[in-house]
């Protein structure tokens, strides 16, 4: 079992295991995070944490990649929203899917990135996040079974 030891900085976000799905849940306000981590201990899927976009950015390129699911707000302070790490995880690692939470699903770039992202608007149920993780994650289970085994190359 693959343990991801002394890569983030803080011990609560240590324990991450290969065998079981991992997310990184960006806002913040600290209560929204809880609030979907606890969503997500439903679907059995563990959780790291990250208070703005930068901070995400970090503990992706820290982690090189190795993510299932980003849950991002849109809107945070900083230099960086969630729309820009969207787009800047979609470069970087386009496998990794990015559904946004908002709301202001009225603003353009908003608009603009719902066409490529999956955005849930605030408030939410549970449900709704829960489907919404399903279907990325189904989605890129489907996708990776098309892909060639690393066996198969060797």
């Amino acid at each position: 079992m693959l343990r991801w030891r002394g890569i983030m900085d803080d011990p609560a976000q240590n324990d991450c295991t290969s065998s079981n799905r991992i997310c990184l849940i960006v806002d913040d306000e600290p209560s929204i995070r809880k609030y979907l981590r606890a969503i997500l201990d439903q679907e059995q899927i563990q959780c790291l944490e990250a208070d703005s976009a930068c901070q995400a950015l970090g503990i992706i390129q820290r982690l090189n990649g190795r993510l299932d699911l980003i849950v991002c707000d849109i809107k945070m302070p900083g230099d960086m929203d969630g729309v820009d790490l969207a787009y800047s995880v979609r470069n970087m690692f386009p496998a990794i899917p990015v559904i946004l939470i908002s709301g202001y699903a009225d603003v353009g770039a908003v608009k603009k990135a719902t066409a490529i992202f999956e955005l849930i608007q605030k408030p939410f149920e549970p449900e709704a996040i829960l489907l919404a993780v399903r279907r990325v994650l189904r989605s890129l289970e489907e996708t990776s079974s098309l892909r060639p085994s690393d066996a198969e190359s060797v």
